[in-house]
Parts: C-alpha cells; structure tokens; sequence
C-alpha cells in the first residue's frame, strides 16, 4: 500500500466511515478483543479511506472500523487516499495478502475484480509479488458459479488446487457440485481421477468415430443393435474399448479382424458378423431338441422317484406289523447305524416335535404308518413307551430316510444317494422286492457311486506321491 499512502491524517468520524464493497474479506471474524483495546488505548493505526461523496470507504482497517465503532469512539485518525476503483482494489489485496488475511476463493474474486477494472496478468502479478500462474489460477477459480459454491458452508475453505480443479469443469455444475462435496477428503482425488478417465473415454470413442466414418476407411457403421445376444441380422463379434489402444491403431486392429459391420456402444466399438440364419435356425432346433429330451429325462425321473417310494411307503405300511420284533429291533438298529453320519448334523437326530407336514418325515411317517399327521406325534410318544416300540422306530426311521431322498439323488453321486442302496438292502432283508425298474436304477446308481470312488482314490494317490 505504499506506492498510496498519504501523509496527511484527518480526524473523521466513524458515523462517516463504511465498509468497502469489494473489499475482498468477507468476514472479518469477532473484533470484541480489539475493540476492548481501542477504549483502552485508542486507535494507534490510522484508518485508510477514500471519499464517496459526503461520506468514506475503507480501504485498509475495516477490522479497526468495526472494533471503533463497538468500542464507541468517535473521530478517528485517516489517511485520506484517492485512488481510482482499479487501485482501491489493488490496494486492499495487496494489504489482505500481506496480512494473510485472505482465503484463496476471496483472493480469487479480489484477483478476478482486478482483472475486471482492466488490470493485465502481468500487472496484477507484478503489484502483488506473485507469478503470473498465480494469478491466472485464482483467476480460473473464481469463475466457480454462485449455484456451486451454495454447495456447501465451507465452499470458501477449500484449496486453491480443488478450486482449480473445479473450476476445470466451467459449465457442468453437477460435476462441480460432486468435485465439491468431497472436497478436503481423501474421495476428491478418486472423484477427480474416474471423471477425468470418462472424459478421456468420451474423447477417444470421439476421435474412433470420426475415423470409422471417413470414406476411405470403407467400414460398414451400422446403429448400435438393441438386442447384441439377439440380433436377427447382426452377430457379435468382439468389442474394442479404450484401453485397446490410441485410435489410430483402433481402426488398424478393426481392419485386420475385416468384421461385416460395427456400432458404437457408449466407449466400445462393436464388431459384427452377418448371422448365417439357416444355421442359425438348425443350432436353435438343436438346442431345443437336448433341452426337450433333457426334459423327458427329468420328467421321468421324477416319476419313477415318487413311484418307487410311493411303493416302498406302501410296502412298509402293508407288512410292518407282520414282521418279528427281533427282526424290526435289528432293522431299527441298522437304520439307524445308516442315518448317523448323516450329511446334516441335526438331521436324522431332530427332535419328534419339529415334524410337520412340510418337514422332517412328517408327511413320509404318515403314509407309512397310516395315521393322520395331526395325531401322528401323540401316537408316537405312547407306542414307544409300548412292548411294540420296534414297529414305531422303524417307521420313524424309514420316513426320515424317505424324506431325504430326492430325484436327482438317483443319479447324482451325493450323502444321500449313497444311503440308497444300504436302504434298499434293509428293506429287501425285511422282505421287500424291487420292481426291475428300482433293480436298474439302483445298478445304474451303485456304478456311478464306484465310478466317483475310483476317481476319488485316483485323485488322492497323485497328492500323496
């Protein structure tokens, strides 16, 4: 402020005295301190002030203006300056910046008045002790719009790089506004580095497109299809995407693959083959036939799943209770040796209370036992406590057994389907007879659980060695 001090002080009035409109520190924070020392001692620095009118504006002081008027004095010594709006501006940034009394975004707006008034970069630069960078930083800062800064509270706590940053993206205020809530957090830098990636995605599919139309290229640029997986015309051939190369070496690689057409996607190139419809139709017909014919296959699965045990069931309801008590207490045992290393932990063991009809053998003890699933618990508790006990606990068994067994435990190679022909064994010891169909099921399974077990041996000998 020098090059503008006068020497003359005149005694002026606060009454007189106002704030400087654009003076570039909008908060000049609690001064009761100060004020408390100006009713003690006086003001021992003149204000500088220049005339508006009949009146005065602060150029350096507004801090000691406040405090004076809190503290209630009266005249108070000033330089009285003139000064053009350019140097009035010049020189209340320059005192601020010397005083770091500034934060970075009213630097930038003071820095941004300068150059409005039509001060240069370099003059600007020059006035300030700064480098010209400097000043064209700030610059770019404050052209941050006010729908941006309303963002947040602390808008003007924020760095002079994240205030460059932000201001980077002048005209697209939802991608300010992003850059701006993370500001000052470890998120900034991650926001920052994925919205610059799109921007050099959006420019790279930019510069491939322009190339893919030049007509010397000769490539068939087709809409990007609706349905890839489904086109009736086109068929996907590959894609290529920015991480694939520089533009130039995009059309080269497209080139060599020679594809019918391509499209473009957001940032991929797709490449298309024409689809070769009669083939097309034959593949389909194809699959349809090994889906129709895996569909027969479940279907009679599940047929003979719930016929089989629809018989065993019925089988065991029918000759139960013709069978010896030694005969059903060595068959209870033998269930139950073949239920303990159950895949389930809790499985076979679940208490008698948790069946229902929709779980845990309820429904399976019911048809082999022929008593209503309502009265099936009651009529357990007191036949086991009975001389027939045996009858029961073999029911009770077979049931949970029956209730495990699953289609697809005939040909799939699991805990369960292992038990099947231990189960069947017992059943068979009790008298019962497999139809041919369960005699071919049941050899199908017993190879498929050898097969597994060579396999598994195989497996473990080539760890060991």
């Amino acid at each position: 402020m020098s090059n503008y001090q006068s020497d003359q002080i005149k005694l002026i009035n606060t009454s007189l005295i106002d704030p400087h409109p654009d003076n570039p520190r909008k908060n000049i924070g609690d001064v009761t301190d100060l004020a408390a020392s100006i009713k003690t001692n006086g003001l021992l620095t003149p204000l500088s002030v220049v005339p508006n009118g009949s009146r005065y504006r602060v150029i350096a002081g507004h801090r000691r203006l406040a405090a004076c008027k809190q503290a209630g004095t009266g005249a108070v010594p000033c330089f009285v300056l003139d000064l053009d709006p350019l140097q009035q501006l010049e020189a209340m940034i320059t005192e601020n910046c010397q005083r770091e009394q500034l934060t970075a975004l009213e630097e930038a707006d003071a820095i941004q008045g300068m150059l409005d008034l039509g001060a240069t970069t370099a003059s600007v630069a020059h006035r300030l002790g700064r480098s010209a960078d400097y000043v064209r930083d700030r610059a770019k800062a404050a052209s941050i719009k006010t729908e941006v800064r309303a963002t947040r509270d602390d808008f003007g706590q924020i760095s002079i790089g994240q205030l460059v940053a932000i201001a980077r993206y002048d005209g697209q205020p939802d991608r300010q506004k992003k850059l701006a809530q993370a500001a000052g957090t470890s998120n900034f830098d991650y926001i920052l580095r994925n919205i610059e990636r799109d921007d050099r995605d959006r420019q790279w599919i930019e510069s491939v497109a322009a190339l893919l139309v030049e007509p010397d290229n000769g490539f068939n640029l087709i809409p990007d299809p609706e349905e890839p997986c489904s086109d009736p015309e086109w068929r996907y051939a590959g894609c290529m995407f920015p991480s694939t190369g520089i533009p130039e070496e995009i059309i080269e690689k497209i080139r060599e693959q020679n594809p019918a057409a391509v499209s473009i996607h957001m940032e991929h190139v797709y490449l298309w083959t024409r689809r070769d419809k009669t083939a097309d139709a034959e593949k389909e017909a194809r699959r349809a036939a090994e889906q129709a014919e895996r569909d027969a296959r479940r279907h009679a699965l599940e047929e003979y799943a719930a016929a089989s045990a629809d018989k065993r069931m019925a089988w065991l309801h029918a000759n139960l209770h013709g069978i010896k008590r030694d005969k059903l207490i060595e068959t209870t045992a033998r269930l139950g040796l073949l239920q303990i290393i159950d895949p389930d932990p809790q499985g076979y063991t679940l208490a008698l209370s948790t069946w229902n009809g929709a779980a845990c053998g309820g429904e399976q003890f019911a048809t082999i036992s022929g008593i209503e699933p309502e009265r099936a618990l009651a009529e357990l508790r007191y036949h086991l406590d009975e001389p027939d006990w045996s009858v029961w606990a073999v029911q009770i068994l077979a049931a949970r057994i029956e209730w495990f067994i699953d289609p697809t435990d005939w040909t799939t190679v699991n805990d369960t389907s292992r038990r099947i022909p231990g189960y069947y064994q017992i059943l068979q010891d009790l008298g019962y007879t497999p139809t041919d169909d369960e005699t071919s099921h049941l050899d199908q399974l017993i190879a498929a659980i050898s097969e597994a077990d060579s396999d598994e041996n195989e497996e473990d000998e080539e760890n060991n060695q």
